[in-house]
């Protein structure tokens, strides 16, 4: 239940991962990962995705 982890999704169309990892700058919790410090990513490799901002996009087309 409080195990961290990391996985990663590949293929020649999609990339994710997840990763738990350990936190910078905060004191008495070292460099051990943990579940409140997460990195994720996901990526479609041959779509031309790099350098977009989805979130940019999708605020201009859906307002909130």
């Amino acid at each position: 239940e409080n195990a961290v982890f990391y996985y990663r999704i590949h293929s020649p169309v999609v990339l994710i991962e997840f990763d738990h990892q350990g936190p910078i700058g905060i004191r008495g919790n070292g460099r051990q990962p943990t579940r409140n410090h997460i990195h994720t990513i996901v990526r479609t490799p041959n779509g031309n995705d790099y350098g977009k901002d989805y979130l940019r996009q999708h605020l201009a087309k859906h307002h909130h």
